[in-house]
C-alpha cells in the first residue's frame, strides 16, 4: 500500500541532518543513559519490526526470507528486524543499499509512524529510542486490549440480531500472503489503465468486504462508514425503512423473520416466513448478499419500495412506503382475565428500565396471577439486557448464561433482586420462529430454573446461539465477526441451528387473524394468546 511505499522511501533515500555518533545495534548492548540520543534509521527499525513483529505475533518463518539489501549484516538484529518487516509486506526486498546510521529528522519520524500505524505523533525533537519505544509500547496496547469498553451486546443490521460486543479496534492483521493484497493495491492504483478513477477507501473497502464475505459465516459482515451509521442506527432503537427483520438462511433465500408492530411492514400484510424473490423489480440471487439486501429494502421515510414475495404457492406483490422506525421494546398490560402481560419486542438498550418497571407495577398489584411473557417475532438483542433481566428468574450467585469462546469459557452470575417473586408464580412464555437470540436465552433459563411453574407455548423458535463482536475504525467503518457461542445457565442447553420447542405447540392461525382483523386498530384474534389466556396446571 502506499504507507509501505511511504517508508520504503524514507528508508533510501532520506538525508540524514546530524551526523551519527553512535550505530543502534541491540537494546541490551545499547550504551547505559543513552536512551535519549538521536536514534539512527538502522535504530528505528530494529526497534519498530521487533515490536510490531511481537504485536502481531508473527511465525519463527519469517528467518528464511533472504534479504537482498546490500549493506546489512546477516548476524546483526537489524538484520532479523528487516525480514520481519519484509514478512509482513511493509517494504518489499529490494537490492538497495539502506542509510541505517544516518540520523531520522523530527518530520521523518512523524511520517513513518503516521504511514505505517495511522498515528499522529507529535515530537518537539529528533527521535529517540526512549521516545520510539514509549510510542510503540503504548500502541501495542491499544492493539491488543478495548479502545473503547462497552459491554452492551446489541441487534443484527436487521436481519436477526445478533449478540454484538461494541468496541474494540484492531490494527489489520498481517498474513504471510498479505505481500499480494498490497501488490495488487499497487498495480491498481499506479498500473492499472484506469487508475485515477480508483479511490483508496472503496479498495480498502472492497477488500475488507471480500474477505468477510469469504468467511461463510452469515453473521460476520463489514460496514463501509455509510453502512456503518445505519447499522448503529439501528442499534439505538431508531431507524429509517419498513421496519421488518430479515435473514438469508441460504444463499438466495431472503426470508422476512418477522415485521415489527405497527411498522409499514406490518400494514402492508408481509409475514413471518414469506420469501422476497425481488427487489424494485431486481431479482434476488445466489449473488446478493444479505446487506445488499437490506440497503436496497431500507431509505428514506417517504419513499416506496417494492417486494415481490412468495407464501406458500402464493405469489404476492407489495409497495411499502418507508417511514421513521422506533422500536418500543416494551408493552404491559393487565387482560381483562387478571393475567399479567409483557410483551418484549427487541432486547434493546434499556429494555430491562422497561421490563423492571413493568414488574414493579405487577408486584404493587395484589394477587399471583398468571405472567405471560410474549417473545413472538422478538429477533433478539443484548445479552446484557436479558442477563440483568434473568435477574428476575435466577437465584443469586446462580448462572443467567454460559459463553464459550474459542479459547476460553466464561458465565454472568445472577445479581438476585428484592421486587417481586416470581418462584411461585405461573409463567407462560410465548415463541415462535421469529424468536431468537436473547429471547431464546430468556425462554431457556426461566424454564432451566422454575421448572413446572413455566410453559413454553407456540411455536419452535429460530435456533441462533452465537455472539458476535462489532469493532468499529477510525474511518467510520466497523467489522461483525462471530466470537463466540451460548448456552442456558442451568443446564448448559445449546440452541444453535437448534431452537427451542415449545411445551406445548399452538401453530399461529394466520385464517382466523385476517378473517377477523379490526378495520380500525388492524388486528385480528389471536389464537395463541387465546389459548395461553385459558391455559392452566
Amino acid at each position: 500500500m502506499k504507507k509501505f511505499l511511504i517508508l520504503l522511501l524514507l528508508l533510501i533515500s532520506t538525508q540524514g541532518v546530524l551526523a551519527a555518533n553512535i550505530d543502534y545495534r541491540d537494546i541490551n548492548s545499547y550504551p547505559a543513559g543513552s536512551e535519549d540520543r538521536p536514534l539512527t534509521f538502522g535504530g528505528f527499525l530494529t526497534v519498530y519490526f521487533n515490536s510490531i513483529g511481537d504485536y502481531e505475533g508473527i511465525p519463527e518463518s519469517y528467518k528464511y526470507i533472504a534479504l537482498n539489501y546490500k549493506n546489512i549484516d546477516k548476524d546483526s538484529p537489524l538484520y532479523k528486524a528487516l525480514q520481519k518487516g519484509v514478512y509482513m509486506g511493509f517494504f518489499k526486498n529490494l537490492s538497495v543499499n539502506l542509510k541505517t546510521k544516518e540520523l531520522a529528522t523530527t518530520e521523518q519520524f512523524t511520517r513513518a509512524m503516521e504511514s505505517n500505524l495511522g498515528q499522529n505523533i507529535e515530537l518537539n525533537n529528533t527521535g529517540t529510542f526512549l521516545t520510539l519505544k514509549t510510542v510503540l509500547d503504548t500502541l501495542g496496547t491499544l492493539y491488543n486490549g478495548p479502545a473503547i469498553s462497552n459491554s452492551g451486546i446489541t441487534n443484527d443490521t436487521g436481519s436477526i440480531m445478533n449478540d454484538i460486543n461494541i468496541g474494540t479496534f484492531y490494527p489489520i492483521t498481517t498474513v504471510a500472503n498479505f505481500a499480494i493484497l498490497n501488490d495488487i493495491y499497487e498495480k491498481l492504483k499506479y498500473n492499472h489503465y484506469d487508475s485515477e478513477k480508483l479511490q483508496d477507501d472503496v479498495l480498502i473497502q472492497g477488500a475488507a468486504k471480500g474477505m468477510a464475505d469469504a468467511s461463510g459465516d452469515k453473521y460476520t459482515a463489514y460496514f463501509p462508514p455509510v453502512e456503518s451509521k445505519n447499522f448503529q442506527d439501528e442499534l439505538s432503537g431508531e431507524f429509517e425503512g419498513i421496519g421488518a427483520y430479515i435473514d438469508m438462511p441460504k444463499p438466495g433465500e431472503l426470508h422476512i423473520i418477522s415485521p415489527m408492530s405497527g411498522t409499514p411492514a406490518e400494514k402492508s400484510g408481509l409475514k413471518g416466513g414469506d420469501v422476497i424473490t425481488k427487489i424494485n423489480d431486481v431479482l434476488v440471487t445466489e449473488a446478493t448478499t444479505l446487506q445488499e439486501a437490506i440497503n436496497s429494502i431500507k431509505g428514506p421515510r417517504g419513499t416506496t419500495v417494492k417486494l415481490h414475495v412468495k407464501r406458500g404457492s402464493e405469489e404476492l406483490d407489495f409497495t411499502i412506503t418507508r417511514a421513521k422506525i422506533t422500536i418500543n421494546y416494551v408493552e404491559y398490560k393487565k387482560l381483562i382475565n387478571g393475567d399479567q402481560y409483557i410483551k418484549i419486542t427487541t432486547f434493546g438498550a434499556g429494555v430491562n428500565d422497561a421490563f423492571t418497571q413493568a414488574l414493579t407495577a405487577i408486584a404493587k398489584d395484589s394477587g399471583n396471577e398468571k405472567l405471560i411473557i410474549d417473545l413472538r417475532n422478538n429477533p433478539g438483542g443484548s445479552l446484557d439486557e436479558v442477563a440483568q433481566m434473568l435477574n428476575f428468574f435466577v437465584p443469586k450467585g446462580q448462572s443467567t448464561v454460559h459463553i464459550k469462546y474459542k479459547n476460553t469459557v466464561s458465565e454472568i452470575q445472577s445479581e438476585g433482586q428484592n421486587i417481586i417473586d416470581l418462584t411461585r408464580r405461573k409463567i407462560v412464555i410465548l415463541i415462535n420462529g421469529g424468536s431468537a437470540s436473547a429471547s431464546e436465552i430468556m425462554a431457556g433459563t426461566i424454564k432451566d430454573y422454575l421448572g413446572d411453574n413455566v410453559r413454553i407455548v407456540g411455536e419452535k423458535s429460530y435456533g441462533k446461539g452465537s455472539v458476535q463482536s462489532l469493532d468499529g475504525y477510525m474511518d467510520g467503518s466497523s467489522f461483525k465477526y462471530t466470537i463466540a457461542k451460548w448456552f442456558t445457565g442451568k443446564t448448559q442447553t445449546g440452541i444453535d441451528g437448534v431452537g427451542i420447542k415449545p411445551n406445548i405447540e399452538v401453530k399461529f392461525d394466520e385464517k382466523l387473524w385476517k378473517d377477523t382483523i379490526n378495520s380500525t386498530t388492524g388486528i385480528g384474534r389471536d389464537n395463541q394468546m387465546e389459548y395461553v389466556q385459558n391455559l392452566n396446571w
